[in-house]
C-alpha cells in the first residue's frame, strides 16, 4: 500500500513540476478560474499533499545502519526536525482554491480586466510555487519506490537512461519556455489584446510576424498556442539554432536572455556529454552493473519454472526473479569498488592497489582497513597479535554478500567462521527442531557473531550451531575458521589466555542443550560469570 502511494505521488509530483511553470507563465490561471472540471482535479491532487503531509508522521524509515524504525515518536520528532513537516505543510495550501474565489469575486463586481494585477492574487500565486519544494526530496522518494526499482530492473538499461535523458530535457526547455512566457505577462499585466499596449516580446513578435489565421498567443484562451511559441524560442535557445524571429525589447528580456545563452552553452556541453555516457554506460561500474542486469534478464526469461514450491525455493517474500534483480541493484548500490562484488570477495579482489604495493605497505593497508574490525574479536585483537599475524589473518578474511530471505551456516569453500556485519541485520537460530527459534539481533553493525562457538569442532553438535536468516539485503566481513586456527596454534598466548576459555565455555553451552535443554539458561549464566572471572583475573 505504502509502495503504490508513493508512486502516485511521485506521478502527482511530476505533474505539478510541469503544471506550476505552465501556471504561472502561459495560462495566468486561466483554466483554474474558468474551467470548474480542471479545478476539481487541482483540489483532488492538492489534497493528496495533505494526506501525505500526515502519512508521513506514520511511516517507518531506516537508519544509517539499514534498521526500520518503528516509533512514533521517534519517526515525528526526525521528520518534524528535519523541516520537511513545514515545507510540505506549505505545499499543501489550497492556493487554487484561493485564486478561484479571489478571481470570481473580481468577475462578479465586473473588474475581470484587473483581475490578477492585485496584490493578493500574487500572493496566491507565489503560495503555489511551495509545491515545487517537493522536486528537492523527488530523488529519493524514486529511489525507495518499489515500482520504479521494478521498472528500472526490468528495462533495457540503455533504454531506460536515454528515456531519463530525454525527459530532462523536455522539462528544462519547458521550464524555460515558461518564464519566457512569464515575463511578457508580468510586463503586460494581462494576456487579453490590451498585452499589445506594452512593450513585450509577445507584442514585437505580433506586430512583426503573426498572419490572419495562423497561431495566435494573444487572449486568455489562447494559451497552448502561446506555449507553443514560448517553447519554440527555448528549443532553439538551447541547441543555439536562433531563427531571430523571436528577440527580446526590454531591458529584463533582454538580461535573461544573455543568462539563458551564457547557460545555454554549459547545458548543451552537459547534454552532448550525456550523450556519450548513454552511448558508453556510464561507467565502468554502471556498465557493470547493466551487463549483469540483462544477463539476469536472460537467465529469468529463460527460467523453465516461474514459481518453485516453498519445499524447494525455502520461505521467501517475494519471487525469485525479482530476489535476483534486487540482489544486483543492492550490490551497485552499496559497492565502495569500481566492480561490483560477486557475492564473495577478498581484500585484494575488492581493493586491487594492495596487489601493487610493497609488502609493507600492503600490511599498512590491510591494516588501515580491517584493524578495528579484528579488534572487536578478543583473541584476534591486538593485545594477543602482532600486527604482521593481524595482517596474514586479514586478507584470508572474506566479504560475504546475503539477499533477503537467504540462509547462512557455513561458507560452501571456507566453511564456518565469524560475520562481522557492515550492512544489515538478521535473525539467528539453532540448527535443530525440537528447539528451533528465532532470536532477533539488534545493533549487528560492526560487532562479531559466533565468536566463541567458531572455536568448537565442526561435527561437535552440529545440528545445534547457528544459522543466520537475513532480512533485506546484507553485507559481512567473513573470518574463516581455518585461518582462526592457523594463528592460534602459532601463538599460544592469545590460545592459553583467552581462547581456550571461550572454547571451553561454548562447548558447554551446546553440551547443555542436548542433555539438558531447561538448564542451558543457567549455563548461559555459567558462561558469562567464566568469562568475567578470567578478564578480572587478567
Amino acid at each position: 500500500m505504502a509502495q503504490a502511494w508513493d508512486f502516485i505521488m511521485i506521478v502527482v509530483i511530476w505533474f505539478y513540476a510541469f503544471y506550476i511553470p505552465f501556471h504561472f507563465g502561459i495560462s495566468g490561471g486561466y483554466y483554474t478560474i474558468f474551467n470548474q472540471g480542471f479545478l476539481i482535479f487541482i483540489c483532488i491532487t492538492n489534497s493528496m499533499f495533505v494526506v501525505d503531509t500526515v502519512l508521513a508522521f506514520f511511516r517507518a524509515y531506516r537508519d544509517k545502519n539499514g534498521l526500520i524504525v518503528y516509533s512514533l515518536k521517534t519517526i515525528g520528532r526526525r521528520y518534524i526536525s528535519s523541516g520537511w513537516f513545514f515545507i510540505n505543510l506549505l505545499a499543501s495550501l489550497p492556493a487554487s482554491m484561493l485564486i478561484y474565489r479571489e478571481a470570481k469575486a473580481h468577475i462578479d463586481s465586473g473588474r475581470d480586466g484587473e483581475v490578477f494585477d492585485n496584490t493578493q492574487m500574487k500572493i496566491f500565486f507565489a503560495l503555489e510555487l511551495f509545491k515545487l519544494l517537493r522536486l528537492l526530496r523527488i530523488k529519493k522518494i524514486m529511489q525507495t519506490s518499489e515500482v520504479m526499482s521494478r521498472f528500472w530492473e526490468r528495462i533495457n538499461v540503455q533504454i531506460a537512461l536515454t528515456t531519463k535523458f530525454f525527459f530532462m530535457i523536455i522539462l528544462v526547455s519547458h521550464w524555460i519556455a515558461c518564464i519566457w512566457g512569464t515575463i511578457a505577462f508580468q510586463q503586460a499585466g494581462t494576456f487579453s489584446y490590451r498585452m499589445l499596449d506594452s512593450i513585450n516580446w509577445i507584442s514585437n513578435w505580433y506586430e512583426s510576424s503573426y498572419i490572419e489565421g495562423g497561431l495566435n498567443p494573444i487572449g486568455w484562451d489562447n494559451a497552448i498556442p502561446r506555449y507553443w511559441l514560448c517553447l519554440f524560442w527555448a528549443i532553439q535557445s538551447i541547441t543555439s539554432i536562433g531563427y531571430g524571429n523571436i528577440a527580446p525589447v526590454t531591458t529584463i528580456e533582454f538580461g535573461f536572455a544573455n543568462f539563458l545563452m551564457l547557460m545555454c552553452g554549459i547545458f548543451w556541453a552537459y547534454i552532448i556529454g550525456s550523450l556519450v555516457e548513454v552511448v558508453q554506460s556510464m561507467g565502468s561500474l554502471s556498465q557493470e552493473y547493466i551487463s549483469r542486469m540483462n544477463e539476469a534478464n536472460q537467465m529469468v526469461k529463460d527460467f523453465t519454472v516461474k514459481e518453485l514450491p516453498e519445499s524447494v525455493a525455502g520461505a521467501t517474500y517475494a519471487r525469485s526473479s525479482k530476489r535476483v534483480r534486487r540482489f544486483i541493484t543492492n550490490q551497485r548500490d552499496v559497492a565502495t569498488k569500481h566492480a561490483l562484488g560477486a557475492g564473495t570477495t577478498t581484500l585484494d579482489e575488492s581493493y586491487p592497489t594492495l596487489s601493487i604495493l610493497s609488502p609493507e605497505l600492503r600490511r599498512v593497508c590491510v591494516l588501515h582497513l580491517t584493524h578495528s574490525l579484528l579488534e572487536t574479536i578478543p583473541y584476534l585483537s591486538s593485545k594477543y597479535l602482532s600486527p604482521e599475524e593481524q595482517a596474514d589473518i586479514a586478507l584470508q578474511c572474506v566479504t560475504l554478500e546475503f539477499s533477503s530471505a537467504e540462509k547462512f551456516v557455513s561458507h560452501p569453500n571456507l566453511g564456518r567462521g565469524i560475520l562481522i556485519f557492515r550492512r544489515g541485520f538478521a535473525t539467528v537460530s539453532r540448527n535443530i527442531i525440537s528447539h528451533n527459534f528465532l532470536r532477533w539481533q539488534k545493533d549487528l553493525i560492526d560487532q562479531p557473531i559466533n565468536v566463541d562457538e567458531v572455536l568448537v569442532e565442526d561435527d561437535y553438535f552440529r545440528e545445534r550451531q547457528l544459522v543466520f536468516h537475513f532480512v533485506g539485503f546484507t553485507k559481512a566481513f567473513f573470518v574463516p575458521r581455518s585461518a582462526i586456527m592457523g594463528v592460534l596454534e602459532k601463538n599460544e598466548r592469545a590460545w592459553k589466555e583467552c581462547a581456550r576459555w571461550r572454547y571451553f565455555t561454548a562447548a558447554l553451552v551446546l553440551f547443555s542443550m542436548k542433555h539438558s535443554p531447561k538448564a542451558l539458561k543457567a549455563f548461559m549464566i555459567v558462561y558469562d560469570t567464566v568469562l568475567e572471572s578470567h578478564d578480572n583475573v587478567k
